[in-house]
C-alpha cells in the first residue's frame, strides 16, 4: 500500500451493545464526554463552536488543545477538526492545518455501529505527519475502548 494513502487517514469501526441515542449522549454531552476521553470541556458543544479540551489522563494531564464542533447531526454524526498529534508546550502545532474527526452511528441489530474517520493528515507537515498519523492512530483504538467500556457499563 502507497505510504502517502495509509497515512492520509484513519479509520476505526466498533459495534456497542446499547442504542444510538445512548452512545450519541455519551460523544456529545459535555459531562459524559469529559468522564470517558478523560478531559476537562471549556465551552459548550454546538455546531461552530470552539471548546478546549485538558487531558485529566495520567500519561497526558495537564495537556491543552481546541477543538471545533463541525457538525451534529444527531443521532447519527458528529464532526469535529483538531490538532493531531502531540501537544507542542511552545504551541508549534496550532501553526499547521486541523484533521477532520467523524463519528458516524448506525443502528445495528442489538446495538450500535460507530464508524470513526480521522482525515486529512496529508495536510500536515511532513516533519511532523508520520508521528501524528501513528500517535493517532493508536490512540483511537485505545480511547474507543474507554467509550465503549463506558457506554457499556450497567449505568
Amino acid at each position: 500500500m502507497n505510504t502517502t494513502v495509509a497515512r492520509s487517514r484513519i479509520d476505526r469501526t466498533v459495534d456497542f451493545k446499547a442504542p444510538p441515542e445512548k452512545v450519541w449522549r455519551a460523544l456529545t454531552s459535555v459531562e459524559e464526554l469529559s468522564a470517558w476521553f478523560q478531559v476537562r470541556i471549556e465551552g459548550e458543544i454546538a455546531a461552530g463552536r470552539d471548546i478546549w479540551m485538558t487531558s485529566v489522563h495520567p500519561q497526558h494531564a495537564g495537556q491543552r488543545w481546541p477543538v471545533r464542533i463541525v457538525e451534529l447531526v444527531p443521532p447519527r454524526l458528529f464532526v469535529w477538526q483538531w490538532h493531531p498529534g502531540e501537544i507542542d508546550p511552545a504551541g508549534a502545532h496550532l501553526k499547521e492545518p486541523q484533521t477532520t474527526v467523524t463519528f458516524t452511528l448506525e443502528p445495528i441489530a442489538g446495538g450500535t455501529r460507530l464508524i470513526l474517520s480521522e482525515t486529512g493528515f496529508d495536510e500536515i507537515s511532513l516533519a511532523r505527519r508520520a508521528k501524528a498519523h501513528a500517535d493517532n492512530s493508536q490512540g483511537w483504538t485505545e480511547v474507543l475502548g474507554w467509550l465503549q467500556a463506558y457506554v457499556e457499563a450497567a449505568r
